[in-house]
């Protein structure tokens, strides 16, 4: 392997990185896996990776400090359709607006507004 440099001492000394030995399965696993063969009977090869899931919502809003979140989720939805209309729709910001409205609305809601955008009869500027 390859060769790091210690930053905790204060005398940098080489260390060699060296690989864990893999560890084999218990007895409790190997009995999980059987179901996991293929039709011909070979064990299923490598797992694929787990996708790591962040779940996160609209952070919070001084201009909007009551747990009534409706203007809230107004306001957000404009911000986005003004930002679409000065930038692109995917740029950080525009996305930003668009994933804290889609959190914080009810989907009924955002059909509504989108429907009324589409018959031309949307109040809003944007």
């Amino acid at each position: 392997m390859g060769v790091t440099t210690s930053h905790c001492e204060d005398k940098a000394e080489p260390v060699e990185e060296q690989e864990a030995p893999a560890e084999e399965p218990a007895a409790e696993d190997s009995a999980d896996e059987e179901g996991t063969e293929g039709a011909d009977g070979e064990e299923a090869e490598d797992e694929e990776p787990k996708m790591e899931v962040v779940v996160a919502t609209a952070p919070h809003d001084p201009r909007f400090p009551s747990t009534n979140q409706a203007r809230h989720c107004y306001t957000r939805y404009n911000e986005f359709y003004r930002c679409k209309a000065k930038k692109s729709e995917d740029t950080p910001e525009c996305v930003f607006y668009k994933k804290a409205f889609r959190s914080l609305c009810p989907g009924d809601w955002v059909e509504r507004w989108e429907e009324a955008r589409e018959a031309g009869t949307w109040a809003g500027k944007y």
